[in-house]
């Protein structure tokens, strides 16, 4: 995704600039004087305090005035943002302000693009529920965590990556996903196989492709996805006592409406059983993703994931051999200790 503007044009638009001074170590007088601008809620406009604080740490760590974090945004978020809403007037239970935090942080990684996550040094909260593999361009992802210990196992048997997203997916662990791919040697412009393993229904659909928005962004972008979670992989008597009914809310019905067409490009046979007419109004019907057994992914995966494996020979000398220099390592640590 190509850069709008210089650095500079946009640091401004976002509102931030460089303070000679810690921001996070002022008092009230001095946060509401200098963030007042554009306040609406609160003493000071809190998205602009934030986004500065971020961008001041990221400043004294690449200039070496303070080593990288390594820590999770959470913690950062009670370190430096926290106290600083609190002296400032501006905390409340009322907004998830650590949401705003994510959001902001997002902003600065990906919309306007001014900085990464490993420029600070953030932990992933995530980094146990995802692998690279030596097939690493196979990618096996969940969109929640109690499908760990299954992509656990196909990573094991066919040495692919597995991510288990555990929600809506982080930008952050994308990224540091992403980078863990290309320290692995394998080239982004190849084509890459997603797996995906989400909830039949929007909320699922729109979760799949915020991960793949997100790999795009940083430099996958030959994807190739292939859902496992579909009414085809049910038979009619299990999908009526599997399905449940999907919401119809005023905020849904567009989403829905773009489902179903997405949907009805599949030719999926056993979609007439997920669609009914009730009193005239159509009612929709998802599937969990726990609707589908292990046994039948894995049958699935062998069908269509196993043609795939053996075309990455080089992938797979590289991911022995890096197993094999970790195994020394820890050989001389034992021999060391």
């Amino acid at each position: 995704m190509p850069k709008k503007g210089s650095l500079r044009a946009r640091l401004r638009k976002a509102g931030i600039r460089h303070y000679d001074v810690l921001i996070h170590d002022q008092p009230k007088e001095w946060l509401i004087k200098n963030f007042k601008q554009g306040a609406t809620d609160y003493p000071i406009n809190v998205a602009r305090l934030m986004r500065n604080i971020v961008w001041q740490t990221r400043e004294r760590i690449v200039k070496g005035e303070k080593p990288p974090l390594k820590e999770l945004i959470r913690t950062f978020w009670y370190m430096y943002i926290k106290p600083t809403l609190s002296r400032a007037d501006s905390l409340t239970n009322e907004t998830d302000q650590y949401a705003q935090l994510i959001d902001n942080l997002v902003y600065m990684v990906k919309d306007i693009q001014v900085m990464r996550y490993e420029d600070i040094g953030f932990r992933d909260e995530n980094q146990a529920h995802r692998r690279v593999g030596a097939n690493a361009n196979i990618i096996l992802f969940s969109e929640k965590l109690g499908h760990q210990d299954f992509l656990s196992d196909i990573a094991d048997k066919y040495n692919v990556s597995i991510l288990a997203l555990g929600g809506q997916p982080s930008v952050l662990t994308s990224e540091y996903f992403v980078e863990t791919v290309r320290e692995a040697g394998v080239n982004l412009q190849r084509s890459f196989y997603l797996f995906s393993i989400v909830d039949y229904d929007p909320s699922g659909w729109i979760i799949r492709d915020a991960f793949v928005d997100n790999l795009k962004f940083y430099g996958i972008t030959h994807t190739r996805v292939i859902d496992l979670i579909h009414p085809d992989m049910l038979t009619p008597e299990e999908i009526k006592m599997s399905r449940y009914r999907i919401p119809e809310t005023a905020a849904m019905r567009a989403k829905n409406k773009a489902w179903l067409r997405e949907v009805h490009k599949r030719n999926y046979k056993n979609q007439e059983y997920l669609e009914e007419t009730i009193r005239g109004k159509k009612v929709l019907y998802g599937l969990e993703a726990e609707s589908i057994s292990a046994k039948r992914l894995e049958a699935k995966l062998q069908e269509l994931m196993v043609p795939l494996l053996g075309k990455s020979e080089d992938l797979l000398k590289i991911y022995e051999l890096r197993k094999l220099d970790q195994a020394i390592k820890d050989l001389i640590i034992h021999k060391v200790t």
